[in-house]
């Protein structure tokens, strides 16, 4: 048994094939192979809201890449900066994009009054955002028509 051991004929293995396990599931998914090591790092670290928002295609998986690199907690409290901004800027660019036919005229000088009050009244109730527009947009939030007394503040037309 020995003699059969030393003397039989060594076997020619081929070399393990190499495979880039990243790089087959890119194709398979048709995206480049980073995408696959990112969604990687967003299941690992991102907040669960982040992943929600994927999967609603609300957010991209480079922003999200962008929101991983802070501390979960913040992570959150920037996408709901960010979904609030998004959609601002989506209202103002439909609305100065069809312009639509005014219910009430506004006196400029009586709307920013007004806001000046609101936010003495309440501090932080009025927010002010920098866009990329060539015009300045003033939006109103319903809660300020709520109340008669505004309405009589703005001195609607």
């Amino acid at each position: 048994m020995r003699d059969g051991g030393r003397y039989k004929g060594s076997a020619n293995l081929p070399e393990a094939q190499h495979i880039d396990v990243r790089q087959e599931i890119a194709l398979v998914a048709r995206v480049c192979p980073r995408y696959v090591s990112d969604v990687k790092s967003i299941l690992e670290v991102a907040h669960a809201r982040l992943i929600e928002a994927l999967r609603d295609n609300t957010l991209t998986i480079n922003l999200a890449i962008q929101f991983c690199k802070l501390p979960r907690a913040e992570q959150l409290e920037q996408f709901i900066r960010y979904s609030e901004e998004r959609a601002t800027n989506k209202v103002i660019r439909r609305t100065i994009a069809q312009p639509k036919e005014e219910k009430a005229s506004l006196d400029v000088v009586s709307v920013l009054d007004a806001l000046q009050h609101q936010e003495a009244r309440r501090p932080g109730s009025v927010a002010v955002r920098v866009g990329r527009h060539k015009r300045t947009v003033v939006l109103i939030g319903q809660d300020l028509f709520a109340v008669s007394h505004s309405q009589k503040e703005l001195k609607l037309t």
